[in-house]
């Protein structure tokens, strides 16, 4: 019975601490990226021009907004802004 109990514990611990992640798929001036968040969204990999991009989750009045010093990706709903050192687009879900 201390063995089950004892898996049982090990395995809820086990849940808990994996990671969870999602991604999506944007098209941005006909090209096409995917952006994956990870760590309870906190974090995300925006993958455009055989790049990617690490990203880290800001604070934002409306929509999800990640960014590093060259790159901001901002989401609401199924459109978003990317910046990519200064040049800006627009970009919607696929």
């Amino acid at each position: 019975m201390t063995k089950i109990i004892l898996f049982i514990a090990l395995l809820l611990v086990l849940t808990a601490c994996t990671e969870h992640t999602n991604s999506a798929v944007y098209v941005c001036n006909k090209q096409q990226i995917a952006i994956i968040t990870s760590n309870a969204d906190e974090t995300a990999e925006l993958n455009y021009h055989h790049t990617t991009y690490p990203l880290v989750r800001q604070k934002s009045a409306s929509g999800v907004k990640y960014s590093n010093e060259n790159v901001l990706f901002w989401t609401k709903g199924n459109e978003a802004m990317l910046i990519i050192n200064g040049y800006k687009q627009h970009c919607n879900q696929q």
